[in-house]
């Protein structure tokens, strides 16, 4: 299975927690990106003439910045280049603030069956603390224009364990997200990303993450309230009403192979992995001058490949088949797995049962220790 990923690296602004690359929008800027992009793609099209893929993921970034003439332009590139499964899952990263029924419309025209909207709360305080560019009220409104356009599956993103975000206001962005009646909901502990404002303070003592115990409390609630409103858990933080888990993500923890093109964009090709330079200007120069986008690249061995494929299945609710680890790994590095499970079953953080080694429900909340101790 390959997959398709796509950085539109273009913001109105940086959101404090935020540390993926971006830039801020211009028109000039993103007609320089579009353009760079048709000749990256174009550059592609003989190594995956053979080859079809089967999800297509635009994120970024903020693409629903761009015009509606502008991603008509990168669809069409993508198309004119690629073989794209009839029934691929096609998402578009979207935020409230620009979000247009026109904007909408060409998103639909243009093949896209899926919405990622980035919602994170609902409560104004604490997306000004987030610096979200938009109100709650925004986030209701986009979502319901959503709707009206025909998108049939969106997701929607919640963060939680934000400084002074109380369990009362955590309840009510849960209730109004459920109120909805999204298919898909991702909700997020608030991390210090590296690049990140929020990074940046915590380093010089301005600003501290809340207590792990009541990140702890409000997870546990978004997994109860979500279930009982039938969304089922399929990873540590996504949730989906049945049948509609984010395939894409889904092709990222079994490892699929995927191409990441624009800036900043990560792809894991026949054990390689490579990564574009993350700035636009020199993305645009480099392929305007017939050079490769590509800044780094690594070769991914067999060991490396082993503890990946442990932390990103054990992330799942699925888990790891230890059969097909065996098969693929070796009888020595399952031994070696097994070996540092079995003390974390004995401690209540991992289930082995039926050839599946899983997190339980204590390891998914202690899971950043748990994944660290099962290291292969």
């Amino acid at each position: 299975m390959l997959s398709l990923y796509i950085h539109v690296p273009f913001c109105v602004r940086k959101c404090r927690y935020c540390g993926f690359y971006s830039t801020a929008y211009s028109s000039c800027n993103a007609d320089a990106f579009i353009c760079g992009l048709q000749r990256e793609v174009a550059g592609y099209r003989n190594d995956f003439r053979h080859r079809t893929f089967s999800s297509i993921y635009i994120g970024g970034g903020t693409p629903t910045l761009l015009s509606p003439e502008q991603f008509s332009l990168l669809a069409g590139h993508i198309r004119e280049n690629f073989t794209i499964d009839d029934s691929a899952e096609f998402t578009v990263e979207a935020n409230p603030d620009s979000i247009t029924r026109e904007k909408l419309s060409i998103m639909r025209a243009q093949g896209v069956n899926r919405l990622s909207l980035g919602i994170q709360s609902f409560s104004d305080e604490v997306l000004h603390i987030l610096g979200r560019p938009h109100t709650a009220e925004q986030a209701a409104d986009a979502f319901r224009l959503a709707r009206v356009a025909g998108f049939e599956n969106i997701g929607v993103d919640l963060i939680y364990g934000i400084p002074g975000q109380m369990a009362a206001c955590w309840e009510d962005t849960l209730d109004s997200t459920i109120a909805l009646k999204p298919e898909h909901v991702s909700a997020y502990s608030l991390s210090l990303d590296e690049g990140s404002q929020f990074a940046r303070e915590a380093a010089a003592g301005e600003f501290a993450l809340p207590d792990e115990d009541i990140c702890a409390a409000m997870y546990e609630r978004a997994v109860i309230k979500l279930k009982q409103s039938g969304y089922g858990r399929y990873e540590i933080s996504n949730f989906s009403l049945p049948g509609r888990e984010c395939g894409h993500n889904m092709r990222y923890w079994e490892r699929g192979e995927y191409l990441g093109l624009g800036p900043a964009g990560w792809s894991f090709i026949a054990g390689r992995r490579y990564a574009n330079v993350a700035d636009t200007a020199e993305y645009v120069q480099r392929l305007s001058s017939g050079r490769s986008a590509v800044d780094v690249q690594e070769a991914v061995g067999p060991s490396s490949s082993a503890r990946e494929t442990v932390l990103l299945r054990l992330r799942t609710t699925k888990g790891l088949d230890l059969s097909g680890f065996e098969q693929e790994f070796g009888a020595d590095l399952l031994h070696r797995l097994t070996r540092n499970a079995v003390p974390l079953r004995d401690a209540g953080l991992v289930n082995m049962k039926e050839g599946r080694l899983t997190l339980s429900e204590r390891g998914i909340l202690l899971s950043d220790e748990a994944l660290a101790r099962l290291s292969v």
